[in-house]
């Protein structure tokens, strides 16, 4: 589908001087190839993959250009579900690419293009709500790139949820290369808002590509530091989607649901810039979108921030108070009556070591390959509980049990990118154990 170019010039003084929008293509391909996978070839590289004409899900891959138009150092950059099989897939249909080097805006040798197969089906596609303004690209303009009065542009590739929030959105192309335009425009994620695509009448998850324009007006002069440098995406920035140590789970959300807004089954959403301190806790939250404007969401949103907390440290060790975080809360309806709650897809933070399977289904006997699916509950700090064996491949020899006791294994984000709760809802949890022939000895 094509979705309008987001184009925000910024003057000498940062004010939005105007959209310019137009319908580029969702992804290169038709100005860019002059050879792609024909049906056959795409439906036997997902086949392969383990992929089903019924499964839902997506695969991107990046790889640079070569001169003659060939492709070179791929890799795939968003693959959903996780380990799925799609992005297996798409990879696998790299070498059936060949890129048009004489056409109008090709690449030129050692730049980057991508390609992808979605499997989102949907009668009417989604369309925006709200796009982000003048001074939201300020506050994630890359600090040098700002100060050298410089511009940029970059593509994401994200899905749309029920609720019209965009989530998993992955940097499909950046110009200039390593200028964080790239890391600028996911950070703008949080401020979209859209009409999620139907299905036969009913809100389905869809996939959209967004273009965006980080343009300075011609003769622009170099700037000061932007007025929020501590929101910039190259100065830290952190995904909502982290693994908190405390998040509010369902229950607190249906609880902070605005009254009105509940009794006329009105759904909302809104997005909170917050800092952190020294321990992990959100402090300074202004709100940054709130949508039907003025019915309560923002202030449930704000209730809902003091029950956030982080580790004090991050993964890389820099202090939890250097970063900031854009935390998007989405309230939907039918949060008040619906069996099994509504939550959001979670991402794994931990997952069970190559060891830790072995040693849990090793001494089962195995003839090819077990499969089996777990359903289990999300508590806070995102630990499951209460597993259950769901499906069980080849059934009755012991693989179910031996998939819950990597249990405390398993780890997930308790917040979510589209803005929902984790802790609470049900995950299912798909493994598969496969025993491979030793690898022949050197001789």
């Amino acid at each position: 589908m094509s979705l309008p170019l987001i184009v925000l010039a910024v003057l000498t003084v940062p004010l939005l001087a105007g959209a310019a929008l137009a319908a580029p293509p969702a992804s290169p391909q038709a100005p860019y190839w002059t050879q792609t996978p024909t049906r056959a070839e795409r439906d036997a590289a997902l086949a392969t993959a383990g992929v089903r004409p019924s499964d839902r899900g997506h695969g991107i891959v990046s790889c640079k250009a070569k001169a003659d138009g060939g492709l070179e150092a791929c890799r795939v950059i968003s693959d959903s579900p996780a380990n799925g099989g799609f992005g297996k897939a798409v990879l696998a249909m790299a070498p059936l690419y060949h890129v048009n080097m004489a056409a109008p805006k090709a690449p030129v040798a050692g730049e980057d293009v991508w390609f992808s197969h979605m499997a989102y089906p949907e009668d009417t596609p989604p369309d925006w709500l709200r796009k982000p303004r003048a001074a939201d690209l300020m506050a994630v303009w890359p600090t040098e790139a700002y100060r050298q009065a410089k511009g940029g542009a970059a593509t994401i590739s994200c899905l749309v949820s029920v609720q019209g929030a965009l989530y998993e959105c992955a940097v499909v192309t950046e110009r200039p290369a390593g200028e964080h335009f790239g890391a600028a425009a996911v950070a703008l994620a949080p401020q979209f808002l859209m009409k999620p695509a139907l299905l036969n009448g009913q809100p389905v998850v869809s996939a959209v590509s967004v273009p965006i324009v980080f343009k300075m007006a011609s003769g622009a002069k170099p700037q000061p530091a932007p007025r929020r440098p501590d929101l910039n995406p190259d100065k830290g920035m952190v995904s909502a989607a982290m693994a908190w140590v405390q998040a509010p789970g369902y229950a607190a959300v249906v609880a902070a649901y605005p009254a009105k807004a509940m009794e006329t089954h009105l759904g909302g959403r809104a997005t909170l810039d917050c800092r952190f301190d020294r321990m992990g806790r959100l402090r300074n939250c202004v709100t940054i979108t709130e949508e039907p404007k003025q019915r309560g969401f923002a202030k449930a949103a704000m209730d809902l921030a003091n029950q956030f907390r982080a580790a004090p440290t991050l993964p890389d060790g820099r202090p939890i108070d250097r970063v900031s975080v854009q935390l998007p809360f989405v309230f939907d309806p039918m949060m008040m009556a619906a069996s099994p709650p509504i939550v959001g897809k979670a991402q794994w933070a931990a997952l069970p070591s190559a060891e830790e399977t072995s040693a849990a289904f090793g001494k089962l006997k195995l003839d090819g390959a077990a499969r089996v699916k777990l359903a289990c509950v999300v508590v806070q700090g995102g630990g499951v509980t209460d597993c259950r064996v769901d499906q069980e491949m080849p059934a009755g020899q012991g693989f179910g049990t031996a998939a819950i006791s990597l249990a405390p294994h398993f780890k997930l984000t308790t917040w979510t990118a589209e803005g929902l709760p984790t802790v609470g809802g049900t995950i299912i949890i798909p493994l598969r154990y496969e025993l491979k022939d030793p690898a022949p000895a050197d001789k």
